[in-house]
């Protein structure tokens, strides 16, 4: 079934040591028909006999490593449970290449990267971690614009995944706080044909909507803000050793929220037809309530609402919920309708 997809090869791989014990990381350049992609590897000391899992990042913390920060590693915390965690870069983000367009002033191009490319990423990562893992079946677990990507290939792509965690996800809501930014001046509801092909944003700015949730919450320190400021800081090689770095995230995604947003799905849930997890924070405005129900086709189809927990519930006091909520979707079996 693997041929089917693109195939890909290895084109440099680095071990980078071990970290705590339980678990080893290494990260891997995998070259594909439209670039390189990056991925990162967190594999059990004793075994991975629990499975394989894909990791997809968001937009806000756009990079692989959002998934294994020291400590707030859920890529470690579940190594650790014997499950081979793999993360990746979508291209455009992180330290995967970017198209041309990224090189050149924003406004010279209309947006790069959306869902299809996005989709064709994933499936270049799948077929490499099969490869590399003999795993027929893969676990996806998406981030925000990750988890939109995540349940999109699996409803495309059953037989090849096995279960799916969404955090901060969402197909289809009316979200106007976040569209009309986009919006064609004086033309509500068009939007804006002059997008450039990718934005510039400083990590501080880049967070700036954690900020405003988690204000009065308590949830999140100060150090831990600092923290995360720093992964997205790394999370373009462009930006690297600059005093006040400004990283390159691309504007593509942005259309695909839009429709989103606007209330306009752009996949269709009824085809899902793997295990499905929704895990969203009380006050995650990003995300979409009951959006377990629309997976009407799922063999288990479940969500979860953290209470005081923000789109980025993975670094804050909620974590713990998160993680336990996962841990039991994983090890339950799958009931079938």
């Amino acid at each position: 079934m693997w041929s089917r997809l693109l195939s890909v090869f290895l084109l440099s791989f680095l071990a980078i040591g071990t970290a705590q014990a339980g678990s080893q990381v290494s990260d891997t350049t995998i070259s594909t028909s439209q670039g390189s992609l990056y991925l990162l590897h967190r594999s059990p000391d004793q075994g991975p006999d629990k499975g394989v899992v894909l990791f997809l990042e968001s937009y806000a913390v756009p990079t692989a490593a959002a998934f294994d920060v020291p400590g707030y590693s859920w890529m470690e915390h579940l190594a650790e449970r014997h499950y081979d965690c793999w993360a990746m870069d979508f291209r455009g983000f992180g330290h995967s290449s970017r198209p041309v367009a990224m090189d050149r002033p924003p406004q010279e191009n209309r947006p790069v990267i959306r869902s299809a490319d996005a989709l064709a990423d994933v499936a270049e990562a799948m077929a490499y971690i099969s490869e590399q893992t003999h795993a027929k079946k893969i676990t996806l677990i998406g981030w925000s614009y990750g988890s939109v990507i995540a349940a999109m290939f699996a409803a495309d792509h059953p037989e090849l995944v096995d279960k799916v965690v969404l955090l901060g996800s969402m197909r289809a809501f009316p979200l106007p706080s976040m569209t009309m930014p986009l919006e064609a001046k004086d033309q509500p509801g068009v939007l804006n044909p002059a997008l450039p092909a990718y934005q510039t944003v400083t990590p501080k700015a880049a967070l700036n909507h954690w900020h405003m949730m988690e204000e009065g919450l308590g949830v999140v320190s100060e150090e831990t803000f600092a923290k995360i400021e720093e992964v997205v800081a790394s999370s373009d090689p462009a930006a690297s050793g600059q005093a006040s770095p400004v990283i390159r995230r691309p504007i593509g995604p942005l259309v695909d929220l839009y429709e989103i947003w606007s209330n306009r799905p752009i996949y269709d849930a009824a085809k899902m037809r793997v295990p499905v997890l929704v895990v969203r924070g009380q006050q995650d405005h990003f995300a979409e309530k009951g959006l377990a129900g629309k997976f009407v086709n799922s063999p288990n189809a479940s969500e979860i609402e953290i209470p005081n927990a923000t789109h980025w519930v993975l670094y804050e006091t909620g974590q713990g919920a998160l993680w336990a909520a996962t841990d039991r979707f994983l090890s339950e079996s799958v009931v079938k309708p």
